[in-house]
C-alpha cells in the first residue's frame, strides 16, 4: 500500500482534499498575513499611519476571503450543472 493511498493520509494546510497543492490557499494565507503585518506596523511604527494603511489592509483582507469564496461558488456552480 502506497503512502498516497493510505487511509491515514491527510491533506496538508496548503493542499486540497485530494492532496494536490493549492495555490489559492497559499495566496489567501499570504494576503491575510501581509494585512496583519501592515496593521501591526501601522500601530508600532510612527511613520506609517493607520489611515494611510487602512485601504491596503481592507483590500488584502477582501482578497483573502473573496478568492476562496469565489472558488467555492464556481465549483458548486459547475458541479450542479454537471449533475443536471
Amino acid at each position: 500500500m502506497s503512502i498516497q493511498n493510505s487511509p491515514h493520509n491527510h491533506s496538508g494546510f496548503f493542499q486540497d482534499r485530494n492532496g494536490n497543492r493549492s495555490s489559492t490557499r497559499l495566496k489567501t494565507f499570504l494576503s491575510a498575513v501581509t494585512a496583519l503585518l501592515i496593521a501591526l506596523l501601522s500601530v508600532f511604527v510612527d511613520e506609517i499611519s493607520i489611515t494611510e494603511s487602512l485601504p491596503i489592509i481592507i483590500t488584502l483582507l477582501a482578497f483573502s476571503s473573496g478568492v476562496k469564496s469565489f472558488q467555492y461558488f464556481l465549483e458548486s456552480k459547475f458541479n450542479k450543472e454537471g449533475h443536471e
